[in-house]
């Protein structure tokens, strides 16, 4: 038994030199997203209780992201993309801000998660802003590789409070001297 940092501590470089292994067999997933989610799990509480809000807020980020990329690569707005992105996205923030009055969706941070993973895909990809991308049923769509990396991550992350629940002092007082 370990106290309760050094499990995180274990349990974390064990499963993130894994993960980083496996991403790197696999180019197509981003190790960094999955990262994201993790990070994301955990900062919700950690609990079993937050998956389904952060894997649906998550969810709702990259939509809303998808969306604003869809209508700035598309031209709906006749201005300069910066311009026209920065209108699009004023106009999706209050939606996921309002959407949080819904249980399922009351993890604000995790929709933002969920926005800027998609936008920092897109904007560090070749290619992967345009249309044709987006709507593809391929790993370079945003709305196809970003949820499922962030799935992945928040998978590492309840992998790892399950290896901390054993690693762990017990809950009862049994390893009190750690």
């Amino acid at each position: 038994m370990f106290p309760i940092i050094h499990a995180y501590a274990v349990s974390g470089a064990l499963i993130a030199s894994l993960a980083t292994f496996a991403f790197l067999q696999f180019p197509g997933l981003l190790v960094w997203c999955a990262f994201i989610g993790w990070a994301g799990f955990l900062h919700s509480g950690g609990g079993k209780e937050v998956i389904p809000k952060v894997m649906a807020c998550m969810a709702l980020g990259i939509s809303m992201c998808w969306l604003v990329a869809l209508g700035v690569g598309a031209g709906v707005l006749p201005l300069p993309v910066p311009v026209a992105a920065a209108l699009l996205v004023a106009a999706v923030t209050p939606v996921m801000i309002w959407l949080s009055r819904l249980p399922l969706f009351g993890v604000v941070p995790a929709s933002f998660y969920g926005f800027a993973t998609g936008f920092a895909y897109l904007a560090q990809t070749p290619d992967a802003f345009t249309v044709a991308a987006m709507t593809s049923a391929s790993l370079k769509n945003v709305a196809i590789v970003v949820p499922i990396s962030l799935l992945i991550g928040i998978g590492l992350g309840v992998l790892q409070t399950r290896m901390v629940a054993v690693l762990g002092p017990k809950a009862d007082g049994a390893q009190a001297a750690a």
